[in-house]
């Protein structure tokens, strides 16, 4: 029984043909003029996995069309706008050495009449260097288009892909024409 049993446990740590020696590939160090001794390379570096920057850019940014514009933002642009006209005008009768009296009086004159004149002026095209004139003029563009091609206002994207939603929608267009023939009788 010890003799089988020691044959046995003699017999597991033996290689088969094909098997590495001690996980080189190498199955025996005989003729390899090596010792046999393995070390590990520490100058090898794990592969990074690969990532698609490019893709990570799209999701973060948010295009100008789906970006609302800030209507804030935008007033105060306009404002600035008027005042940076109003310090000029000032710094130029400064120059002129009209009285402070006199200034703040043409000053205040020429606020009312540039005010007035921006709320008439509201609707013209806005500067398209600025992010929220230009998400306001492609928010236009996309709601003419959409007129254009016949696309309600509630659309939501997908949605032509809905059964439940598409049956609804069915079942509201045949209420709508019931109630209209009822209407006509």
């Amino acid at each position: 029984e010890g003799c089988a049993a020691r044959q046995g446990e003699r017999g597991k740590g033996r290689r088969q043909a094909g098997e590495m020696y001690n996980g080189v590939g190498l199955r025996t160090v005989r003729g390899s003029a090596t010792s046999g001794h393995v070390q590990k390379n520490l100058a090898h570096q794990a592969p990074r996995p690969k990532q698609d920057y490019r893709n990570d850019d799209q999701e973060k940014k948010a295009s100008i069309a789906s970006r609302k514009p800030n209507l804030e933002i935008m007033e105060h642009q306009k404002k600035r706008q008027i005042e940076l006209k109003l310090m000029e005008f000032r710094e130029a009768m400064e120059e002129r050495d009209w009285g402070e009296d006199e200034i703040e009086a043409k000053v205040a004159e020429v606020r009312k009449k540039l005010m007035s004149e921006e709320l008439k002026v509201a609707d013209a095209a806005p500067k398209l260097t600025e992010t929220h004139a230009m998400a306001a003029e492609k928010a236009k563009e996309t709601k003419k288009f959409a007129s254009a091609l016949g696309i309600r206002g509630e659309y939501a994207e997908g949605e032509a892909f809905d059964e439940e939603v598409k049956e609804r929608r069915k079942q509201e267009r045949i209420a709508r024409r019931e109630e209209e023939d009822r209407r006509r009788e």
